[in-house]
């Protein structure tokens, strides 16, 4: 049965050397990486982060195009729109 690994190891020297805060500094794939304390190698984390990454960096796009979007309304709506009577029955 093959041994359990913790996700904070060093895959090169497979000492615990690493906590959450320093796993997530150690960035992606492209980056240099984190040094290992046991064993002085660089560390990254895997493709699965990456895919992750990606993925938030889309949903931050959406969230800030339509952000973007309600802004422009409102600013279209404050300088060129003129104001009119209200259509509710109970707002007066």
């Amino acid at each position: 049965m093959a041994e359990k690994h913790s996700i904070y190891d060093c895959p090169y020297c497979g000492k615990k050397s690493f906590n959450p805060l320093t796993k997530a500094l150690a960035g992606n794939m492209n980056t240099k990486g984190r040094v290992c304390k046991a064993c002085g190698r660089r560390v990254v984390n895997g493709k699965t982060s990456a895919i992750v990454r990606t993925d938030a960096k889309a949903y931050l796009i959406m969230a800030g195009t339509i952000i973007v979007a309600w802004l422009l309304s409102m600013l279209f709506d404050a300088f060129f729109c003129p104001l009119t009577k209200v259509v509710r029955n109970d707002a007066e």
